[in-house]
């Protein structure tokens, strides 16, 4: 079972950051030294200047968890912790799981950040969470203001516990702009063209859904370099609860082309979140496809909580390009 569930999660760590940068590491980070360039062609050098005071996260499960500092590479991002299990029994402590996938950078639920430690009882370990780069950037965020994590703790039983996202700040949040929308800057632009070999095919900002607390507020098609294609969708909470929101039957261009599931992610309140569904497949699989240019998608949307009970109707959806 923990080997199926470390694949899963690692499967979710790497599907966001891989729809948008795929075999492009050697860019990751090193923006364009072309001074003349405007700045939403290039992608910023990373601010690693910010770290975070020592804080106390979450007693979840009888374990104590505590950040303890937030370092950069080259590449990633290193959120430090401090992990006590000061119960009489073993705990496991996942985050950025598949079945618990609850972390945020700047106000952006994150696929990044993924942790699993075995603490025996009594002990403490030290771990770390890492984000990297390519994601942020992929989200327009080149700076830190915050990170949110939301840990699953276990016990050889299988029981377990969810501690909600707790955030820890840096300095900048003080005079970081929330109401940005640095994803959508980043899609307007060509820095990920330049720096990734990313292309944006279609992109509207129109808002073809809002229930339950939730808004679609961005769409797009993108292509990698490897001619990848994916459908990037921009949700937005306004809900008080941690909501799943779950995506399935798919038309393009007026052909049907899936009935079945595509896509489910968990959005926090107050966050925002990028869902990528493959479009590569059904134009494999639709010769009729393959050389059109997409100018519409429907799909259905239907939101769940954590516990997998509905809150709304499955509800159709058509965006148009």
């Amino acid at each position: 079972m923990k080997k199926i569930k470390n694949v899963l999660a690692l499967l979710m760590v790497f599907g966001l950051v891989l729809a948008f940068t795929a075999c492009s590491k050697e860019n990751s980070g090193s923006p364009d030294s072309d001074t003349g360039s405007k700045s939403d062609d290039i992608l910023p050098e990373f601010d690693k200047s910010y770290g975070i005071e020592e804080t106390h996260l979450t007693d979840t499960y009888d374990v104590s968890i505590t950040a303890t500092g937030l370092t950069y590479t080259d590449y990633s991002a290193t959120l430090s912790l401090r992990i006590e299990n000061k119960s009489d029994t073993n705990r496991e402590v996942y985050a950025g799981t598949t079945g618990y996938g609850c972390n945020s950078v700047n106000g952006y639920m994150i696929h990044d950040g993924y942790l699993h430690c075995e603490v025996a009882a009594g002990k403490t370990e030290e771990d770390e969470i890492n984000f990297s780069f390519d994601e942020l950037y992929a989200h327009g965020i080149s700076v830190i203001a915050d990170i949110g994590v939301g840990f699953d703790v276990e016990d050889d039983d299988y029981n377990h516990e969810h501690s909600g996202m707790i955030t820890v700040k840096t300095k900048k949040s003080d005079e970081y702009d929330y109401a940005e929308d640095t994803y959508i800057k980043t899609m307007k632009g060509n820095s990920l063209q330049n720096a990734y070999g990313i292309t944006i095919d279609a992109f509207s900002e129109s808002v073809p859904y809002s229930e339950g607390g939730i808004s679609l507020i961005s769409q797009a098609v993108a292509t990698n370099k490897d001619g990848d294609s994916r459908l990037m969708l921009e949700f937005k909470s306004e809900a008080n609860q941690e909501i799943e929101v779950n995506l399935s039957g798919m038309t393009i261009n007026g052909q049907e082309v899936s009935t079945s599931f595509l896509a489910s992610d968990l959005i926090c309140p107050q966050k925002r979140d990028i869902v990528s569904v493959s479009l590569s497949k059904y134009f494999k699989e639709n010769a009729s496809l393959e050389n059109q240019q997409v100018q519409s998608v429907k799909f259905n949307i239907e939101l769940t909580n954590v516990d997998s009970h509905s809150l709304t109707q499955k509800k159709s959806v058509t965006v148009e390009f």
